[in-house]
Parts: structure tokens; sequence; C-alpha cells
């Protein structure tokens, strides 16, 4: 018999300053912990590569919005999207799995129409759930190493559909 799923009380909010570090900090352990299983090191540490909490600050001054997920007044997950790219949505690996993703996603999508994600290897069945189809796969170089993505899109421009 399947466990009931866990409905938390999260409170999704825009990114504050002092919210970069705890967002750097999850970004991270996902890397490190969640998508070991997708990724080799190399991959993973170059992914990591030059990342800082200033980064994400940088993002924003750039364009980028950044939403966060909180619980109990401690962020727990984050997303940001420019334009109508979902650029990233990560959620601490403790609160996977707790509809952490499902709750960012769709704040997102109230705020934005987000119409294309470049989905790590491990998160094309999530984005599939929310009528996201997959393009081609991809990969993003940096420093020589090949991180690999499926673009995945809703807009059917973008699918050929």
């Amino acid at each position: 018999m399947p466990v009931p799923e866990t409905v938390l009380p999260i409170t999704v909010r825009p990114m504050v300053e002092s919210d970069a570090v705890v967002i750097h900090g999850i970004h991270t352990a996902c890397l490190r912990n969640t998508l070991s299983s997708h990724y080799t090191s190399e991959q993973l540490e170059t992914w990591l590569a030059g990342r800082t909490p200033a980064g994400y600050l940088r993002g924003a001054e750039n364009g980028e919005v950044y939403l966060v997920a909180e619980l109990d007044g401690a962020v727990i997950g984050y997303a940001n999207w420019q334009e109508h790219e979902l650029l990233s949505l990560f959620v601490s690996p403790e609160y996977q799995g707790r509809r952490v993703g499902t709750v960012l996603l769709k704040a997102c999508d109230a705020y934005a129409d987000i119409k294309c994600v470049k989905a790590t290897l491990s998160a094309v069945e999530f984005y599939s759930r929310f009528g996201f189809q997959r393009v081609r796969r991809d990969a993003m170089e940096k420093l020589g190493v090949q991180i690999p993505h499926i673009l995945m899109a809703r807009d059917k421009e973008l699918t050929g559909g």
C-alpha cells in the first residue's frame, strides 16, 4: 500500500540577498547527492566549479527571477527563470519527494509563462507531469567537460508539435 504524500506548510517568496548562501548550499547538495547516479564525479565537480553565493545575486541583477520555498522559516528549495525559460529548480535532498518542487514550479507558472527547461537527467519525469515534452538531449560544455541535459518544452513551436 502506497504511503500517502505528506503535504508540508510551504511558503514561497522572492529571494532576498541573505538567501544566496542557503541557495548555494541546496544547489551543491543536490548536485553531489541527488544527481550523483546520473552524472560522473568529473561532470558534477565541473558543474560546481566557480559557483559561489554571489553568482545567484548576479543572476538576479541580470534579470533572473528567483523564488524560494520555506518551511518553518528555513529555505528548503528554490527556482529561477528568465523570460520563458526555467533555469533551475532544486529542493534540499531531505525534502525531495514531498511536493516542494511541485509548489515551486506552480509558483513560477503563476508569475511567468514558463515554456522550456534544460532538465537534469533525473528530472525528466518530474517535468513531464507538468506538460513538458522532450525536445532533444543536449549538453552544456564547461571547462571542456560535457554536462548533459534534456531540453524540454511546453510550447508546440519548440517541440515541433
